[in-house]
């Protein structure tokens, strides 16, 4: 089968819903196909307000256990994270909430729309291994465990570097960490550089595994929607402090470490 890029659909308008039927790439626009749905509506970068009647959704193209995003659809999620904006996107796990961890009005921002309480700090994604190391100090435990399990549905506490985005490093000089398996979340970091990863959901309720989930939770407080259909594992990854002598399990989530 060929590729299919989401170039393939009309361009959406400012303001306007799109809904365009999917396009198998050898059959034409009236065979079956399991690409989703396109629906693309603006919102205005830079806007504050909780409140706007239109928020933006891209649906990513899937091919089997590829996911395809247009370049176009990719800049305008890098212009959304730059100007200090919220993405919710798939991962392996759960659906996550994306924000620059190095802007300090971003990750107010990410608090408001959960409504989370500061003092529960919020873990980073990154795109490869090599990048746990630049802002979590390398241990040999540490070093071994990321080895077999990463990229994976685990998220490593370790010491912060001086590197760490502080506004996400907890009292204690710890940061968490996750190298998701899943493309487009691996995409987003290396399009754009670490992204906040907690779940797109409101404190207290369940994280979302389908990108409707995480919307009727989040509305418009949040700039745009990956919609990457339901996530692989369903539930929230498992936390492994890796920060001392001893690996510890800090919340188990599907899937049980390697090591």
């Amino acid at each position: 089968m060929g590729t299919v890029h989401a170039s393939d659909y009309p361009e959406a308008r400012p303001n306007r819903r799109l809904a365009v039927g999917p396009i198998h790439a050898d059959r034409g626009p009236d065979a079956p196909s399991r690409v989703p749905l396109v629906r693309l509506a603006r919102k205005p970068l830079g806007d504050p307000s909780f409140c706007s009647a239109v928020v933006e959704t891209v649906v990513a193209l899937s091919l089997g256990t590829k996911y395809l995003l247009d370049p176009a659809a990719l800049a305008r999620i890098r212009d959304i994270l730059g100007a200090g904006g919220l993405v919710v996107h798939p991962t392996d796990t759960v659906y996550g909430l994306a924000a620059d961890p190095f802007q300090a009005g971003a990750v107010d921002k990410l608090y408001a729309a959960k409504s989370r309480p500061r003092d529960l700090p919020v873990s980073i994604s990154v795109a490869d291994v090599g990048d746990v190391f630049r802002f979590g100090q390398r241990t040999a435990i540490a070093e071994a465990f990321c080895a077999k399990n990463l990229p994976g549905p685990y998220t490593v506490v370790l010491s912060a570097t001086s590197e760490a985005p502080q506004a996400i490093v907890s009292k204690d000089g710890l940061i968490a960490l996750r190298v998701p398996a899943h493309p487009i979340s691996r995409l987003l970091a290396k399009a754009f550089g670490p992204v906040t990863s907690t779940s797109a959901n409101r404190h207290g309720q369940p994280a979302p595994s389908t990108c409707e989930d995480a919307r009727e939770q989040l509305g418009d407080r949040v700039d745009l929607y990956v919609d990457g259909g339901p996530t692989l594992l369903g539930g929230e990854s498992t936390v492994v402090d890796l920060s001392g002598p001893r690996a510890k399990i800090l919340r188990q989530g599907p899937i049980r470490p390697g090591a």
